[in-house]
C-alpha cells in the first residue's frame, strides 16, 4: 500500500528533525576528536537527506506547488548527489544545508500538513 501524501510529509519532518540531531552530535563529537562519532553522525545527516529527498520525490506535484518558494528540485538532487555521487559529497556544504536549509524547509511541511492534501 502506498504511503499518503501526509505520512510522507512526516516523515520529512521526521527525517528533519533526525538530521539536526545528528549534526549536533557531529559538533560535539568533532570538539572532542572523537573521529568515529564524526563519521557515524555525517552518516546519520546523509541518510536522513535521502530520507527527505526521497519523500519529496513521492509526493504528488499539486502539493509540492502550495509551497512554491521552496526550491523541491534542490531537496530532491540533494538525495541523487548523496546517493549516487557519496564520493564528491562537501561535508560543508552539507553542515550549512543542515544549518541554513532545513528551516524553512521544516516551516512549509508544516504550513502543508495544516490543510487538506490529496487523497485525505
Amino acid at each position: 500500500m502506498s504511503r499518503t501524501s501526509r505520512q510522507r510529509l512526516d516523515d520529512v519532518l521526521e527525517a528533519i528533525r533526525k538530521a539536526r540531531v545528528a549534526d549536533e552530535r557531529l559538533r560535539a563529537a568533532d570538539a572532542s576528536g572523537d573521529l568515529e562519532l564524526v563519521e557515524t553522525a555525517f552518516d546519520a545527516v546523509l541518510m536522513n537527506l535521502m530520507v527527505i529527498g526521497e519523500s519529496v520525490k513521492a509526493l504528488p506535484p499539486e502539493v509540492l506547488a502550495r509551497e512554491p518558494e521552496v526550491p523541491w528540485r534542490d531537496v530532491m538532487g540533494m538525495r541523487d548527489r548523496v546517493g549516487h555521487h557519496y564520493h564528491r559529497i562537501v561535508p560543508e556544504i552539507v553542515h550549512a544545508s543542515v544549518r541554513r536549509d532545513l528551516g524553512p524547509l521544516d516551516a512549509a511541511v508544516r504550513r502543508l500538513l495544516a490543510v487538506p492534501l490529496p487523497g485525505d
